[in-house]
């Protein structure tokens, strides 16, 4: 049996000092644990600030193209409480050509999005043979106390398709008149126009030419030419174009040679403007 040496650590003195090391670990890790949460939660603050600046900054094609309207509507006399022609306003969304319908600002309401899931897409039913419904159901008040879930889509009138007159042969360039007047023209219209416009096929070139003369009718003063990949793209876009409603003016699409707009000849021929040769 050894004898009891008072200067040599026992065994109790060992679990002591590691208990006490054991404490210290468990503080320091405690501490690393509260310092990484307090990070994360700055890093997730510091996101949300750039989210919320990025919506505020980036704002959408769609977007600036609707501000844009209500821009031109505001410097435009009084526009009648109906568009002329039955046509049903120059927005984005309103064409047949555009995707999964939106909800309030522009996002899908919870039926689309669920709906969206399972594969549907706009005007198409749901299911392999796309036999199923095409648009999501919504509930349909009848009185205070009740109400029942119907087809929105069956509920509408079939509308009726559009008929537009063609000047001539189709080509791949489009011009675009009355859409904004005179002193309208800013930086942004060339990228808003082309971003609308995208919709309808592959845009190859946006020009702007505004015609300064002081008596120049104001509808035919500002010529918009885009250029697209195909002429079948062109006439989409004419046909979804020509009478639209926009900021109180009525737009104008017609096909444009495009030859001339090769040779950048987009002053109106002579006698192309009544009055003006």
């Amino acid at each position: 049996m050894e004898e009891y040496d008072p200067a040599r650590p026992n065994d109790y003195e060992d679990y002591r000092k590691e208990k006490l090391k054991r404490a210290k670990e468990a503080e320091v890790r405690k501490e690393l644990e509260r310092r990484r949460r307090e990070e994360e939660e700055r890093e997730r603050e510091r996101e949300l600030r750039e989210r919320e600046g990025r919506d505020t900054l980036n704002i959408s094609g769609e977007e600036a193209w609707k501000r844009r309207a209500a821009m031109s509507s505001s410097a435009a006399p009084r526009a009648p409480s109906s568009p002329p022609h039955g046509g049903d306003g120059f927005a984005i969304g309103n064409s047949s050509s555009s995707g999964l319908g939106l909800g309030a600002g522009g996002q899908m309401t919870a039926a689309q999005r669920m709906m969206a899931k399972m594969g549907w897409k706009e005007g198409q039913g749901l299911g392999k043979q796309e036999q199923g419904i095409t648009a999501p159901l919504v509930a349909k008040k009848t009185d205070r106390r009740g109400g029942v879930i119907v087809d929105e889509n069956s509920s509408k009138p079939e509308k009726k398709p559009k008929s537009v007159s063609f000047d001539g042969p189709p080509t791949r360039v489009l011009l675009l008149r009355n859409m904004v007047g005179p002193g309208e023209v800013d930086d942004e219209l060339e990228e808003e126009v082309a971003s609308e416009c995208s919709k309808y096929g592959t845009v190859c070139r946006v020009l702007i030419f505004e015609i300064t003369q002081a008596d120049f009718p104001s509808d035919e003063a500002v010529r918009i030419f885009i250029q697209f990949e195909r002429a079948e793209e062109a006439t989409k876009a004419m046909i979804d174009l020509e009478g639209r409603f926009f900021g109180g003016r009525v737009v104008r699409a017609t096909f444009f040679d495009e030859e001339r707009f090769a040779k950048n000849q987009l002053a109106p021929m002579p006698g192309e403007v009544a009055g003006f040769d």
